[in-house]
């Protein structure tokens, strides 16, 4: 029952901290059409999700409670794959292919390579 406790309040803490920045400052970021506040948030969850594994692979952080708490409740509501989706397939629907290749593998690259960041900077 404490897990499930820990994964709903970082589940809760994720997907507000993502709806503000979605709705903010990153919201009238828009380059050729590409929905940056999206693409950003993916990005900055992989860099917080790899720095919380190298944490947690070099014992650093050994706590359990934690790792659900960061990585199975805030980063799992924080990221947007869905969402993500959801705008790759308007891009679609709009036929703007150029753009939405270049909109995926942004979010592919910048989400993998923030991710291994995150990890050499936590180990």
């Amino acid at each position: 029952m404490l897990n499930l406790t820990i994964i709903a309040i970082g589940g809760a803490l994720g997907s507000l901290f993502r709806y503000y920045l979605s709705n903010t400052f990153l919201k009238n970021i828009i380059f050729f059409d590409i929905p940056f506040a999206i693409l950003a948030i993916n990005a900055l969850g992989s860099l917080f999700f790899g720095f919380v594994m190298g944490l947690y692979t070099s014992n650093i952080v050994v706590s359990d409670n934690l790792k659900v708490f960061a990585l199975t409740g805030f980063l799992a509501a924080f990221t947007t794959f869905s969402t993500f989706a959801w705008e790759a397939i308007v891009l679609f629907q709009n036929e703007m292919y150029i753009k939405l290749v270049i909109y995926c593998l942004a979010s592919i690259i910048l989400s993998v390579s923030f991710c291994l960041l995150g990890y050499v900077i936590g180990k």
